[in-house]
């Protein structure tokens, strides 16, 4: 696979496939609204060339997450729900046809936002 585009969306669409996505898109609209969840976000921050010729590296942030007050169960129950989806993202995104990709971590909200619960994944997508 050569370029960028087509590695994202190769992520995008790979992603698209977690049980309970809602969407799954390039990129972190800012008009995000609850019909959106749960939703999946690859959003780049930095290109680089990859490991050979031809090939690119990108750094990515893989956003994940859901309106906590559509969520019955309590803080808790959302959190034990998006950790299990966390376990599926890494998973199902190492999988990407065409594309290596390596996981770092996963970065966390700390439960700062009163509306919404977002996590991501750190992640390099090499092809």
């Amino acid at each position: 696979m050569s370029g960028v585009y087509p590695l994202l969306a190769a992520v995008r669409d790979q992603l698209k496939t977690a049980p309970g996505v809602v969407t799954s898109r390039i990129g972190l609209e800012a008009n995000m609204t609850p019909d959106d969840y749960p939703m999946v976000r690859v959003v780049p921050s930095l290109v680089r060339d990859g490991p050979g010729i031809s090939r690119r590296t990108v750094r990515a942030l893989i956003y994940f997450g859901r309106p906590i007050h559509e969520f019955e169960g309590g803080l808790e129950a959302l959190w034990s729900e998006l950790l299990a989806m966390e376990t599926k993202l890494i998973d199902l995104v190492q999988q990407t046809q065409g594309a290596a990709v390596i996981y770092h971590d996963t970065v966390l909200d700390e439960d700062r936002s009163d509306a919404y619960k977002l996590l991501a994944l750190r992640v390099d997508i090499i092809g």
